[in-house]
């Protein structure tokens, strides 16, 4: 009966060591982010994130600005179905092909993840915002302001894990060779 104490109680001892030190690497790489909030409540919020590395969680970054893409790019769509001025419509196909170009570019980052690291920051730098089409025409309002805002957000803070992650694997000698 001791022994079965004893293993009940190293095992709590145990799950909260791993989940105090997993809440302490989220924050550890939030740190030094461009938006800590920002970075610390996205990880927080995904369950994933409370056994990932720090691989794992530039993942789900990857993955939380791949959905805020995914979701501007269907407005964009579902805005040019709608009747409007056609400088408006204009702006709008431009956003549209803009994040459809942002959409592949996150998903060859994810995958670029594993299979060849050093193009994962290229590829997420290239990812890019439609505000600009609606400044270089006649100024009109950009109606994915809010969403293109939350979206760059994010594309900040992956730029920082990611070249974070780079030096830790770079400087442990880790980096595979490609």
């Amino acid at each position: 009966m001791n022994s079965l104490r004893t293993s009940i109680v190293i095992f709590f001892i145990f799950l909260s060591l791993v989940a105090h030190s997993s809440g302490d690497l989220i924050e550890d790489v939030c740190k030094k982010s461009t938006d800590y909030k920002l970075c610390v409540s996205s990880l927080r919020a995904d369950p994933r994130s409370s056994s990932a590395d720090k691989k794992g969680l530039v993942r789900i970054m990857l993955q939380l600005s791949l959905g805020k893409a995914k979701d501007i790019y269907n407005q964009t769509l579902i805005m040019l179905k709608q009747p409007m001025e056609p400088i408006l419509k204009q702006c709008l196909q431009i956003c549209r092909d803009n994040y459809d170009l942002a959409v592949s570019q996150i998903t060859n980052s994810i995958k670029d993840l594993d299979e060849n690291f050093d193009m994962v920051n290229s590829d997420i730098s290239s990812a890019i915002t439609c505000e600009e089409s609606f400044t270089e025409r006649p100024v009109r309002k950009d109606p994915l302001k809010a969403r293109s805002d939350d979206f760059f957000s994010f594309y900040r803070n992956n730029i920082e894990f990611v070249r974070r992650f780079q030096i830790i694997v770079k400087s442990l000698s880790l980096a595979p060779s490609y």
